[in-house]
């Protein structure tokens, strides 16, 4: 054992006695020493039903939902899947920083970024400069805002969050907008869109991409009531996006009451605070189904989106 607190623990792996059917040997030789993966050692099917697991416990013991509904998950490729790697430069080393969270190993080459994005690190390597990161990303990602790393999954997830806003819907406010990865494919549906989204860098690039959306730049709990004056006639459903922390206190308390929304569509990539937030709203908000994305192979981290429709409608729309 290595650290012990109140309510875990860790230890450090001796030796295996007698190995899963499910373990693998790791193809990175700095696997256990460099802490950018977690799950090398693992099948890669054995790593996404761990994962389903997770956000299925999250939901019953933090969010009491007692039979939540999970579909599939949503995979794709498990390795040079990133368009961005953030890298760190010290001491001579550029790389990620080590499993004990102090020490930085030098990493010539992540298996997890895109063949492209592994040259830009060489060529980085070649020449450092002296600032101590490096955000290292592919010619798609946009400007220095947050940007879906999942280069193979990005349409698919576009897809995935268009298709789940119901037929005859024709307004969307967008939270945590970003820099319009959802927007362009939701306004490709004729439905209109009006985002919120506090990032200057974010915004500055939203309004060059998707310049027919409406932005209203500022905090989501700051800019909501602004946002739903604007979204005009017509049934309408809020897509929240936020970071992986969740919803704050404040934005917690704007979305726990009863909202003129067919329905919430929640994209989380923590499911304990997804499962958190849920409680919060659930004596207004039913969450119908989850759909679990696998965004971060190899990690720890898995993504997941949830339907959500008013209380006052048991049935909600279910069906979509």
């Amino acid at each position: 054992m290595t650290e012990k607190h109140k309510t875990f623990s860790r230890a450090r792996l001796l030796e295996v006695l007698q190995a899963s059917p499910d373990r693998v040997s790791a193809p990175c030789d700095l696997f256990q020493t460099c802490g950018g993966c977690t799950t090398q050692h693992l099948a890669y099917p054995a790593e996404v039903k761990a994962k389903v697991a997770q956000i299925e416990a999250a939901l019953k013991r933090i969010g009491k939902i007692a039979n939540p509904i999970l579909r599939p998950p949503l995979t794709g490729p498990d390795y040079e899947y990133r368009n961005r790697i953030t890298v760190h430069n010290r001491e001579g080393k550029i790389g990620f920083l080590g499993t004990d969270g102090r020490t930085l190993i030098d990493v010539k080459r992540c298996l997890l970024a895109a063949e492209d994005v592994n040259a830009k690190l060489e060529v980085l390597r070649s020449r450092p400069r002296p600032r101590p990161h490096y955000s290292v990303r592919a010619d798609e990602v946009r400007g220095e805002a947050f940007y879906q790393s999942n280069r193979p999954l990005g349409p698919a997830l576009k897809k995935l969050v268009a298709e789940a806003i119901p037929s005859g819907v024709k307004s969307v406010l967008e939270g945590y907008a970003g820099t319009g990865f959802f927007t362009e494919s939701i306004l490709a549906k004729g439905i209109r869109v009006v985002a919120v989204e506090s990032g200057e860098a974010a915004a500055a690039v939203f309004r060059k991409v998707v310049a027919q959306a409406e932005l209203v730049e500022a905090r989501f709990e700051d800019g909501f009531e602004e946002a739903m004056g604007k979204i005009g006639e017509g049934l309408s459903v809020c897509l929240l996006n936020p970071p992986r922390g969740g919803l704050s206190p404040d934005a917690r308390r704007l979305m726990a009451r009863a909202l003129p929304f067919q329905g919430i569509l929640y994209l989380s990539c923590d499911p304990p605070a997804l499962a958190r937030d849920l409680l919060a709203m659930s004596g207004f908000w039913k969450a119908e189904w989850f759909q679990p994305v696998d965004l971060f192979p190899r990690t720890a981290h898995v993504e997941c989106l949830a339907w959500l429709s008013p209380v006052s409608s048991p049935g909600g729309l279910a069906g979509h």
